[in-house]
């Protein structure tokens, strides 16, 4: 059977397994009791939002994140600390084994949107950047690195998942009424063009873009946030 890649909100992983793999190292590696923070936080945030009843898990907002036993057993499991003191605990795999949560669906067309945006972004800093053997040097970790084997990453806090999470609140959208024109593999495309070019214009005033190693988003899970840099870029 071929391998399903996963995406979950900003960050992407080739296997479900590779997913669970970075998901249950910062559930083991964290103290019980403790809080998320930096991108351990940005990671486990977008774990949560693509939990099948997110919406019902967040409630009234989120005040933090925090490893702990479970609620009715002594596993370690991830819980949401919410904003009225009250607390609601979730698994790794139901967020990634579930069915997609309607911010999921709406995530990924998110991402159609911009998708264009962030090809053409990419392919001016190629231009503007790479040396005469085509290769630029990563953002994050200084290696020379090809068009191929990089991509282009949203700087945190700023995840492309927080971006749209913001979106939504701002415009007061129900994600559980969006409608789509086309569903599917390749990505989901909202069915009113004015959505489309909203958020586009969201996306292009509030993400600060690099361009990386395609395995960054995979290594960095154990880095502390980070401040924003001249280097950032926009579209």
């Amino acid at each position: 059977m071929a391998c399903i890649p996963v995406t979950l909100g900003e960050f992407s992983f080739p296997t479900k397994k590779e997913a669970k793999e970075l998901y249950s190292n910062i559930l083991n590696r964290i103290d019980l009791g403790q809080h998320l923070e930096g991108e351990d936080f940005d990671y486990v945030m977008a774990l949560l939002l693509n939990h099948p009843y997110a919406e019902d898990k967040i409630g009234v907002g989120v005040e933090a994140i925090k490893v702990d036993t479970g609620l009715h057993s002594a596993n370690r499991c991830f819980h949401v600390v919410r904003t009225d003191g009250s607390i609601e605990d979730f698994s790794i795999g139901k967020c990634i084994d579930g069915d997609h949560s309607d911010f999921h669906k709406f995530c990924i067309a998110c991402r159609k949107a911009v998708e264009n945006d962030i090809r053409a972004y990419k392919r001016k800093y190629f231009a503007d950047n790479a040396d005469s053997n085509e290769m630029i040097r990563c953002q994050s970790g200084g290696q020379r690195v090809s068009y191929d084997d990089s991509h282009v990453d949203h700087r945190e806090p700023f995840t492309f998942s927080s971006i749209v999470h913001f979106f939504c609140k701002a415009k007061g959208l129900d994600t559980g009424a969006i409608k789509y024109k086309t569903e599917g593999k390749y990505g989901n495309e909202f069915a009113d063009s004015s959505l489309t070019e909203s958020f586009r214009d969201w996306h292009k005033e509030n993400a600060k873009l690099r361009v990386v190693h395609s395995k960054t988003n995979l290594s960095k899970g154990h880095l502390g946030r980070v401040k924003s840099t001249k280097a950032d870029g926009t579209i």
